[in-house]
């Protein structure tokens, strides 16, 4: 009955993400962080050859930034090598910036933009006072003022992208615009957690960092495979009608 609803890829895609959560949370649970480094990567390497057999590599820079997330997470593998994380910070930065592409020639001006951009800019400056004001600490989990100045423009990056997938969904009607916006919460959400379980220690934010991360790159495969659907069925995104 459900498949009468829903397109078996849906199915298949939400059956191995839920598959994919439950061992995550119990390596995380019982197994040292190596083993759990390790499965993140065969997870995304799980999801991505998913988006590669549903022929989803039409949607090149969706393709791009899924080969960047498992190249960062296999040099995650030996995070405390100060080369490998300091090309983790560039490959992250670089995949943000692929997803931010995908929505920015589409982005226009409507009446609630003056206040999302209030909001941004309000985040940016949070940002920027939260580095400054616990530069101490998040220095003392990197190498080299580098990595430093990369984890303030992924930040800055980051933020770009939420900026742009709240007025992505404020233009356009539908649940491809949505699944974005849950998309990139679940990267900002991810990104948070994972600042407190890295640089403040605290090891039960392991688990929502990882449960973000793994839906965000579930969403983006499921926005791959709606985004390809739509086109092969010369489906256009409506615009919502306070656009203007």
């Amino acid at each position: 009955m459900t498949s009468h609803y829903l397109p078996s890829k849906y199915i298949k895609l939400t059956i191995v993400a839920v598959m994919l959560l439950v061992m995550n949370i119990f390596v995380v649970q019982y197994f040292e962080i190596d083993k759990s480094r390790i499965l993140r990567v065969v997870s995304v390497l799980s999801l991505f050859l998913f988006f590669l057999y549903y022929k989803s590599y039409s949607e090149k820079l969706i393709l791009v930034a899924l080969a960047l997330f498992a190249t960062r997470d296999i040099m995650i593998l030996d995070y405390e090598n100060s080369l490998f994380k300091t090309i983790s910070f560039m490959l992250t930065i670089a995949a943000y910036s692929s997803i931010l592409l995908l929505t920015l020639k589409k982005l226009k001006i409507s009446k609630s933009t003056p206040i999302i951009i209030l909001l941004v800019t309000i985040l940016i400056l949070l940002n920027v006072f939260n580095v400054y004001y616990l530069s101490d600490i998040i220095k003392s989990g990197l190498d080299n003022q580098l990595q430093f100045v990369l984890f303030f423009i992924q930040g800055g990056v980051l933020i770009l992208l939420g900026f742009a997938a709240f007025m992505y969904n404020e233009r356009f009607q539908g649940k491809t615009p949505l699944i974005y916006l849950y998309m990139v919460l679940c990267f900002v959400l991810s990104d948070c957690f994972g600042l407190g379980a890295y640089f403040y220690e605290a090891q039960l934010a392991y688990f929502p960092e990882r449960v973000f991360y793994l839906l965000a790159i579930v969403f983006l495969v499921n926005f791959a495979l709606n985004t390809k659907t739509q086109k092969e069925e010369g489906i256009l995104l409506t615009e919502k009608e306070y656009i203007l």
